[in-house]
């Protein structure tokens, strides 16, 4: 919920204190006003009041499924997300309609986070695919994640490694993990000389 509308960046600095806050979906599912107040008052914390009653929210529905369906992946299985793009996209309507702050490519990167076969269409990768030709537009989220499905077919490798190549070739900031200085196709001043796909590529400086 907190990646919802934010940079990646911004949400990364403060994740250890989100997953300290919210690490358990019992404990909180009952979280009250007072400690809604304490939560906000931590300068570590993004203080979004709507996002931390999202999160509230979201785990009490989450508890609620398990206790009809008696596993979150049992409730995954009912949809059976893999077997069709049908089914996909009606797991992908019934995330959206449940949880609070599940958008449309919110829903993708849950959706990407539990192993399913899309990728996260965000903007990293939507603005990589449109400069490819890929898409037309970056609002093309479907679209995007079926893109994403063809290179992971291609390749036979899997679509959460697509995405993490995409994201990380295009996301500005070191990645001491996968050693990396910076991205290459950047939102500003890509770095069009040291790109190897530039053959393919319509942007134009």
């Amino acid at each position: 919920m907190f990646y919802s509308g934010f940079k990646a960046s911004t949400v990364e600095k403060k994740k250890a204190t989100i997953k300290n806050y919210f690490s358990n979906f019992e404990e909180v599912s009952s979280y009250d006003s007072t400690k809604i107040d304490e939560i906000m008052k931590d300068p570590y914390m993004i203080r979004n009041k709507n996002k931390i009653k999202a999160c509230i929210n979201n785990a009490i529905v989450f508890k609620e499924i398990i206790g009809e369906y008696g596993s979150f992946k049992d409730y995954i299985d009912y949809f059976n997300p893999s077997e069709s793009l049908e089914n996909l996209l009606l797991f992908k309507e019934e995330i959206q309609y449940k949880f609070n702050y599940f958008g449309g490519i919110t829903s993708y990167h849950f959706m990407t986070d539990i192993g399913l076969p899309v990728l996260k269409p965000d903007r990293v990768i939507a603005r990589i695919f449109k400069r490819l030709g890929l898409i037309e537009d970056e609002n093309q989220i479907l679209k995007t994640v079926l893109q994403g499905q063809k290179f992971s077919n291609a390749t036979g490798l899997p679509i959460r490694y697509i995405d993490i190549c995409f994201v990380k070739y295009g996301q500005s900031g070191e990645d001491i993990e996968l050693g990396l200085d910076d991205g290459i196709c950047l939102e500003r001043n890509p770095k069009c000389d040291e790109c190897g796909i530039k053959k393919y590529c319509s942007f134009q400086r």
